[in-house]
């Protein structure tokens, strides 16, 4: 009975762990991801100023190069984690065996995990 209750402690402690860390790497992903989009924005931003300063010649095209790359920049910026998911989820719903299997695949290497942690841990 001792070791049924040690091993439901154990089990919960790693859940608890992993939760928490799956919760840090998803922060800390949208911090990048955030960090990536503005950076990425501003150098699109920036090179869209440089093409308007081209020579007359060729004023019509630098100018709608420079519109597309404007936005392109604002596409980036505007993109969010949900809309992301968003796309992730109808990619699965029309790709459903490559999801399934990734899935599998996910969930094995996780349990894996887990039951090295734990094995670690006695």
């Amino acid at each position: 009975m001792t070791n049924l209750k040690t091993v439901a402690e154990t089990a919960l402690e790693l859940g608890q762990e992993v939760k928490e860390s799956v919760e840090e790497f998803s922060r800390s992903a949208g911090r990048k991801l955030h960090d990536a989009r503005e950076g990425t924005g501003s150098a699109l931003h920036a090179a869209a100023d440089s093409v308007r300063q081209g020579s007359k010649a060729i004023n019509n095209v630098a100018s709608g190069t420079a519109s597309r790359l404007d936005a392109t920049a604002s596409f980036v910026e505007d993109a969010s984690l949900k809309s992301l998911f968003s796309g992730l989820r109808k990619y699965g719903r029309s790709h459903l065996t490559g999801s399934l299997i990734a899935a599998a695949a996910v969930g094995f290497l996780a349990g894996s995990a887990l039951s090295r942690a734990a094995r670690s841990r006695t």
